[in-house]
Parts: structure tokens; C-alpha cells; sequence
């Protein structure tokens, strides 16, 4: 008896250098069935070229240019699965990812799954490998920023398609912290699972570490009022202080790391004033604080340019 279909969404953004591989790896999946449905999402070089070459075998949907999380919502409206993965125009995915994900949704109560990931430079050589993430019930741990709850970054996940119903859309006024701002609200509602191995081979590219501090920033700070005006996050909200120190911290670290000093000590002394228990952590400054702002940047890319 065959599994529920699964959707895949790819977002695209002036991705045709990366687009094949990525369309070739949803393709020759070993688990089935299994649509794709491409987004293109205003490009304006080879893109749809890439994507006529696939005929039949990709849906493809072109809209102007409104962002990737106007892209996936659009990929979402379009899909018939149950299930609903999404994977970026400029990654990779093992050949068994969605064979050793869905399988996890046979538990009611699971609304995501993710997966470890395999970075790789814009060659294709390996760069090292992240397990990290945790299963359950992950809201506390995304809240206060401890590791990948969710292993960020959107070519990882599959979602329930009546979890959308429940949670939302990708909320197209965020743009670095789209994924972390989808991923607790899943987890507001829903158990996640991972499966601990390195089932996606995610590039990381020259421009995805350089970032706009001040985007970033307008993007935490809005999720984070996102998540404490939202009473399905109630479980969370009596640590209101704690989370806010701990993004402060790494706003602070942001702000080190694009050599705004005032800035920088601006939202050190506010986690402080937030959560005094903040100094243990300012102590490791260099390695936590800007590690984990680094770790952040890099697993929550724009689409390729």
C-alpha cells in the first residue's frame, strides 16, 4: 500500500545554477509518491529554461518577485499531499530522505520532522556535518535559543498539511527569521521528530554569511513579539525575561560581529537588565555569543541569487 504523497515546494529565486540538482534529488526519491511543484519566484536568468527542460515531471508555478516565503505559501495553495516538504533551489537531498522521514508521522501528535544536515561549499565539497536537534516537545528549547531545536534553514522539513491550518503560513514580513518563526509555531501546536542523520546536502555560499545586522535584527525582534502575543505559546511565556536576555545576547554578538560597539553594548546591557544570569554568559562572549549568531546566519539563507 503506498504512503500519503508527499509535495515538494521549491522555492526559486534566480537559482538556475543550483535548480537542477536540487530538482533532480526530489525527483529520485525512493520513496513515493511524490509531487514537485517549483516557485518561480521573479527570476530573471536561466530559471525557467531549467525548468521547461523538466517538462511533465516538475509543476511549476512563476510569480513576480515577492520573496521566498511568499514562494512557499504559493507552493503550499498549489500542492495535494498530505505531507509537505520544502526544499531550497540551491540544496541537495539524499536519495532516501523522505523514506526515513514519513514514516514518523504514523505518531498523530507530530506535525514536523527534520533531519541532520551535510554542509557543502557551492562546488559540492563537504564542509562538515550538523546532528544537532532534538524531538518532542521543542518549544522551550527554540524559545531560548538553545541549539536547533529545528535545524533552521527549510530543505530539512516535512510538515503535516493540516499543521498549516493550525499554525499559519510563512509569515511573508520575515525574511532571515521566517523558518525559526514557522518552526515555533509548529512547535506551539505539535510534537517534532528528527531523524539524526545527514539526509540534505545544504551549500553554503559566499553571500549566505553576510547579512544585514539591522534585518536581523527587525526580524527577531518581531517573531519574538510574535511568540509572546500568541497564546498557543502560553507555555513559554512565564519565560518571558529569560528568552528576551538570550536574544538580546545574540543580538549583542550581531552587533560585534559588524563592529557596531554601541550597539553591541546596548543589548549586552539590556539581557543583563532582562536576566542578571546573563553575565555567565557574556563571560564566554566571543565563543557563544558570536558562534551562535554565526550558526544562526548561516542556516537561514536567502534563495540563491
Amino acid at each position: 500500500m503506498p504512503g500519503p504523497l508527499v509535495s515538494v515546494v521549491i522555492p526559486a529565486y534566480n537559482g538556475g545554477r543550483f535548480l537542477a540538482p536540487a530538482v533532480d534529488s526530489a525527483l529520485a526519491q525512493s520513496y513515493s509518491p511524490v509531487e514537485v511543484i517549483v516557485v518561480d519566484d521573479g527570476s530573471t536568468d536561466e530559471t525557467a529554461d531549467v525548468l521547461r527542460s523538466y517538462g511533465p515531471r516538475v509543476r511549476t508555478i512563476h510569480q513576480e518577485n515577492r520573496g521566498v516565503s511568499a514562494a512557499r505559501n504559493a507552493g503550499i495553495a498549489e500542492s495535494r499531499g498530505q505531507l509537505v516538504a520544502f526544499l531550497d533551489a540551491d540544496d541537495v537531498w539524499r536519495h532516501d530522505k523522505l523514506q526515513r522521514q514519513v514514516p514518523l508521522f504514523a505518531n498523530p501528535a507530530v506535525g514536523l520532522v527534520h533531519c541532520g544536515l551535510e554542509y557543502i561549499n557551492e562546488a559540492g565539497e563537504p564542509l562538515g556535518m550538523n546532528l544537532d536537534g532534538r524531538s518532542g516537545r521543542v518549544l522551550t528549547d527554540i524559545a531560548l535559543l538553545r541549539g536547533a531545536g529545528v535545524q533552521s534553514g527549510g530543505s530539512g522539513s516535512v510538515i503535516r498539511r493540516e499543521a498549516f491550518a493550525t499554525a499559519g503560513l510563512f509569515d511573508v514580513q520575515l525574511s532571515t527569521a521566517a523558518d525559526w518563526d514557522m518552526w515555533r509555531r509548529m512547535a506551539s501546536h505539535y510534537e517534532i521528530a528528527m531523524v539524526r542523520e545527514p539526509l540534505v546536502q545544504y551549500r553554503i555560499r559566499a553571500a549566505s554569511m553576510h547579512r544585514n545586522v539591522d534585518v536581523f535584527e527587525r526580524d527577531m525582534l518581531k517573531a519574538f513579539a510574535n511568540m509572546f502575543a500568541d497564546p498557543a505559546a502560553s507555555a513559554i511565556h512565564p519565560a518571558r525575561r529569560q528568552a528576551y536576555a538570550t536574544l538580546y545576547l545574540m543580538l549583542s554578538g550581531s552587533f560585534l560581529e559588524a563592529r557596531n560597539l554601541v550597539r553591541c553594548l546596548q543589548y549586552g546591557v539590556r539581557s543583563l537588565v532582562m536576566w542578571p544570569p546573563s553575565v555567565l554568559y557574556l563571560m564566554a562572549f566571543p565563543i557563544r555569543v558570536i558562534g551562535r549568531r554565526l550558526r544562526l546566519l548561516r542556516d537561514t539563507r536567502e534563495p540563491v541569487a
